[in-house]
């Protein structure tokens, strides 16, 4: 794990946001096309906005989520609608869009679809929760044990979590690590803790530990204050 600390939300966003263009045209450059996957929610706001910014021959861009939530495109939490409202703006809206969910009819068929259609990531930034889950998997859900499989086949599965509101799909562990870059934006005093926690102790408790703690691919934290 890599940590770099900031004053603020906003410096944060704005280097990451510099480094994940720089990576996907970097990408561009050996393959002729990129594929980046961010998450949603409210903290990624900054991040998306000022990704937005930067140039780059977003054409050749292919964007999709870490995860989502299985409502509709128009729904007040679906994140895709945060990446269409937030990223896929001015020049970034020439990128390809891969959403995870068309119509949140059947759970099942939206995860066969978005399967069909899946591209492993060449840049993924993901967020963590209080509770310490990153992407869609949560402690204590039923399927979490296939979510952190390192050897799991499958690059998505769906998620029922807990606590939380809506069933989800979500990115694998063993996807996010055949993924190409990997980072973790974070923000407060609270998730550094959760962090700092889940560095030090493997544990299904706290999901994101098992990403911190791996060495196959590494990981680079963003932390605001």
């Amino acid at each position: 794990m890599m940590f770099h600390a900031f004053e603020s939300q906003a410096a944060a966003a704005e280097v990451l946001a510099r480094r994940v263009a720089a990576d996907l045209a970097a990408v561009i450059g050996r393959r002729g096309h990129a594929v980046l996957a961010v998450s949603g929610g409210r903290s990624p706001v900054p991040f998306l906005q000022a990704l937005s910014a930067e140039v780059l021959d977003w054409s050749r861009v292919s964007v999709t989520l870490v995860d989502e939530r299985v409502v509709a495109p128009g729904h007040a939490d679906s994140n895709a609608a945060l990446v269409r409202d937030h990223l896929l703006q001015g020049g970034a809206a020439d990128a390809t869009f891969l959403p995870l969910v068309s119509t949140a009819a059947n759970v099942d068929a939206e995860l066969a679809q978005a399967a069909a259609q899946w591209q492993t990531p060449d840049v993924v930034v993901l967020g963590m929760g209080d509770d310490g889950h990153t992407a869609s998997l949560f402690p204590d859900a039923a399927n979490l044990a296939a979510g952190l499989d390192p050897a799991n086949p499958a690059a998505l599965l769906a998620v029922v979590p807990p606590v939380a509101p809506h069933t989800r799909i979500s990115m694998t562990l063993a996807e996010i690590l055949r993924s190409g870059k990997l980072y973790l934006a974070i923000a407060g005093d609270n998730k550094r803790r959760v962090l700092e926690q889940a560095s030090r102790t493997l544990s299904a408790a706290q999901p994101v530990s098992h990403l911190l703690q791996q060495t196959e691919n590494p990981l680079h934290v963003y932390w605001a204050a």
